[in-house]
């Protein structure tokens, strides 16, 4: 695989507190419409592609290339400016839990998970539904970085990740998805999205990105 250490950016889609860890509103929604196990799972497989993704921002840190977060949060401490069906989300979850599905950035588990925590350098992209291209900031953000291939690592595989690695294709970029960096709660539902994706996006692995990074001068060695 060859990477274009210019345009290239590792995405990291929704890896927050709230998505992920034990206890967070969206996983605790997952348990109230798909039942425990849906819990459990998003729980485990968010602790298993922690340390997968911190590689991979490690060897684009080491180079000094992109790296980018999105966050799925409202702006609105209310949600009033989540797209409807997420409003239902909240709704639901409100009634059954007292407690939103998707959370106000205000929230302490908005924030990314320490483990991957962004650098002063490394915008943090703040979307009001599940793809990014489609309530958010990024597609501007993108080209002024001058970025034309993403590496798409987060959660979730049936949810965000699908939603934003097709409308990122469909504006024109190149989608690079390595399968153990990115997961969802069931392996068949993880297995079904990548494979519905598979018109839209280049699937690979972590280890492949890995070896393709390690091609790459470091930048003080390039710039010397």
């Amino acid at each position: 695989m060859i990477l274009n250490k210019d345009r290239t950016a590792l995405l990291i889609i929704d890896m927050q507190i709230y998505q992920a860890g034990e206890g967070g509103n969206l996983t605790r929604y997952f348990s109230l419409i798909w039942g425990r196990d849906a819990e459990a799972g998003a729980i485990k497989r968010g602790r298993e592609l922690v340390p997968v993704i911190h590689q991979l921002l490690a060897g684009f840190r080491a180079l000094e290339m992109k790296c980018i977060f999105t966050a799925f949060g409202s702006l609105a401490r209310d949600g009033s400016d989540l797209v409807p069906y997420v409003r239902r989300w909240n709704e639901r979850c409100f009634d059954a839990l007292g407690i939103p599905a998707i959370v106000p950035v205000t929230d302490p588990g908005y924030a990314v998970m320490a483990d991957l925590a962004p650098l002063p350098r490394e915008p943090v992209i703040n979307k009001t539904a599940q793809g990014a291209f489609n309530s958010s900031g990024i597609d501007p953000v993108l080209k002024q970085m001058g970025v034309d291939t993403l590496v798409v690592t987060g959660m979730y595989t049936n949810h965000c990740v699908l939603a934003t690695c097709i409308g990122a294709a469909d504006a024109g970029y190149r989608v690079i998805v390595p399968e153990d960096a990115v997961g969802t709660w069931r392996p068949d539902l993880h297995e079904n999205a990548l494979q519905a994706m598979r018109s839209w996006i280049s699937r690979t692995t972590s280890a492949e990105i890995l070896e393709a990074l390690q091609t790459m001068k470091p930048a003080h060695e390039s710039s010397s």
